[in-house]
């Protein structure tokens, strides 16, 4: 977790109280944990599995890793890479079909 940001996430975690919101809450807390662990971005990445999340969770989880974590912009390659976008400025969304007519 970035220090600076502490604060900020306390009260993401309070604003995301839902029932939806808390499932992508949780998993973006184990893939943090798992980075904090050290473990690969893969391995980390796998720690979303088993929350029942959809795609666009998936997504939204791995964003709230991207901002609030020091090792953010690692997951980032990785996630954007295991979704085909490699060279995305973003972060993928796996719920979101891209067609492309080359």
């Amino acid at each position: 977790m970035k220090k600076e940001l502490q604060e900020e996430y306390e009260k993401y975690i309070n604003i995301n109280s839902d029932e939806y919101s808390k499932a992508v809450v949780e998993a973006s807390e184990n893939v943090m944990k798992l980075l904090d662990e050290n473990k690969t971005s893969e391995e980390a990445i796998e720690g979303l599995k088993g929350f029942g999340l959809t795609g666009y969770m998936a997504g939204v989880a791995i964003q709230t890793v991207v901002y609030f974590h020091e090792r953010g912009e690692e997951i980032k390659k990785v996630w954007n890479k295991q979704n085909g976008a490699e060279d995305a400025t973003g972060i993928v969304n796996p719920a979101l079909i891209t067609i492309n007519n080359k």
